[in-house]
């Protein structure tokens, strides 16, 4: 145990120095005789395992810009830079070098090179076999998520121009003094699918926790990446394979789910039936569920539930000035859940069915969530026979049910913007000034950190 404690210390003290340090002070970090070298199977695991520098790496700074939170001119004014930046879409976000946003997931992008570097000098037996290909499916998983993670924040939506438009810098060794330049946006996207299809390939279906990544988790992802880069038949299949494996939903109307907790779910669950993978991210008091969130719940989301709808009673809460805020994560805390979970699932299934006009598959994706959600013996299935009025409902309930996920809502806004139907232009008055985001404004593409482009000399993102 020690030793896996020293090995967890010297990672984060190589991650550290990558994302802070100049580049040759890693051989320096190298030659320390105190650091441990990750060399078996169950170092590699425990490198994986550590919660703190994996689980709760994701960036959520997307969600400032959506149209989902309000800031009084007040809580505006007392907020953080970065906050009061990426809130109005201004074109400098970041007030220092620096930005977890980036530096973050690209640690654990590193963590993972490091594992799949280090394993290809572990000799596999047939002893082993199993447990080796599951730690590789899981660092694998893991490069896929982050890139696409960054991908969501740093670079434009995907579309016919991506062979052009700028991707991320592809890095698949642990070597640091290796420097990778930008790849297009869709070589970065057939980064995220490689990896992701070779997750598949070696993770088992379940997981021992759903910290641990499994195949149910990487085929949702696929089905996520594949949403976002608007190929609805292979979202629609992925969503279709990671349901054969787990199709349950929670029961909003059980005890698991309570109204006098102050988070309404159980805090990080390990027991959640819809949790495939457990992440979460935070750091913004304006998106945080918490009962001192300074966001408020746009009146329109807010009023979008209808009567009987347990989701406006367990994700929110209304305070004595009448105003609603957010509250209710799959995190049961105060901090944003990040992971895949079978809601989102049947959702990308839906929407997929809606797409390829598979009317009769989406309604019944769609009422079968909803079934869920309501109230016993108040839920009326819905009959609808409109393809694009469906389209339109299962949307609407994609940002109803997962309000506060991730950067969900950011990425919808920003994919749903490339097709004129679905275009929306965002307005806020803030302290009697008017800020407008207009449909893919080059400001829905965040700046990357000064810091990495002097270090590496990447292409600065136009805003």
């Amino acid at each position: 145990m020690k030793k896996i404690l020293y090995i967890v210390i010297a990672t984060f003290i190589l991650l550290t120095i990558f994302s802070c340090e100049k580049q040759n002070e890693w051989l320096d970090a190298k030659r320390q005789k105190e650091m441990v070298i990750p060399e078996t199977l169950k170092d590699f695991q425990a490198i994986l395992d550590y919660f703190y520098t994996i689980h709760t790496a994701f960036p959520i700074y997307g969600q400032l810009g959506t149209d989902d939170f309000i800031l009084a001119d007040a809580d505006y004014s007392r907020s953080t830079e970065d906050i009061r930046n990426g809130y109005i879409w201004n074109k400098t976000i970041w007030s220092s070098d620096n930005t977890s946003c980036w530096d973050a997931p690209f640690a654990v992008i590193l963590k993972s090179n490091v594992v799949l570097d280090g394993l290809n000098k572990v000799s596999k037996s047939a002893d082993t076999e199993v447990f080796y290909n599951d730690i590789q499916g899981q660092a694998y998983f893991y490069r896929a998520l982050f890139y696409y993670h960054l991908a969501q924040l740093f670079c434009k939506a995907y579309t016919s121009n991506s062979d052009s438009d700028l991707g991320l810098p592809i890095r698949l060794t642990s070597d640091v003094n290796v420097i990778a330049q930008r790849s297009s946006l869709s070589a970065t996207y057939a980064q995220m699918i490689t990896d992701t299809e070779k997750a598949v390939a070696l993770l088992s279906q379940i997981s021992v926790n759903n910290r641990r990544p499994s195949k149910v988790a990487a085929l949702g992802l696929l089905a996520k990446i594949y949403l976002v880069m608007g190929n609805y038949d292979k979202a629609g299949f992925y969503a279709n394979e990671a349901l054969k494996i787990n199709s349950l939903l929670l029961d909003y109307n059980s005890t698991y789910a309570n109204l006098t907790r102050t988070y309404r779910f159980p805090a990080n669950p390990y027991d959640h039936p819809e949790i495939n993978f457990y992440g979460r991210g935070g750091g913004y008091a304006v998106v945080m569920p918490s009962s001192s969130t300074l966001g408020v719940i746009n009146d329109e989301l807010y009023n979008s539930y209808a009567d009987h709808d347990l989701r406006r009673s367990l994700f929110y809460f209304t305070n004595t000035a009448g105003l609603h805020k957010y509250r209710g994560s799959y995190t049961g805390t105060n901090s944003n859940f990040c992971g895949i979970a079978t809601n989102e699932i049947y959702l990308i299934r839906a929407e997929s069915y809606a797409r390829m006009k598979k009317t009769d598959l989406a309604l019944k994706d769609l009422n079968t969530l909803l079934s869920y959600r309501y109230e016993t013996g108040h839920f009326n299935p819905l009959t609808l026979s409109d393809p694009i009025i469906l389209l339109k409902t299962i949307l609407l309930e994609r940002r109803k049910e997962l309000v506060g996920v991730s950067n969900v809502r950011w990425e919808d806004l920003k994919r749903l913007n490339t097709e004129t139907a679905f275009e929306k232009t965002l307005t806020r008055m803030v302290n009697g000034q008017t800020y407008t985001l207009e449909p893919n404004s080059p400001r829905y593409v965040l700046p990357i950190p000064n810091n990495e482009i002097q270090l590496s000399h990447i292409t600065q993102n136009e805003r």
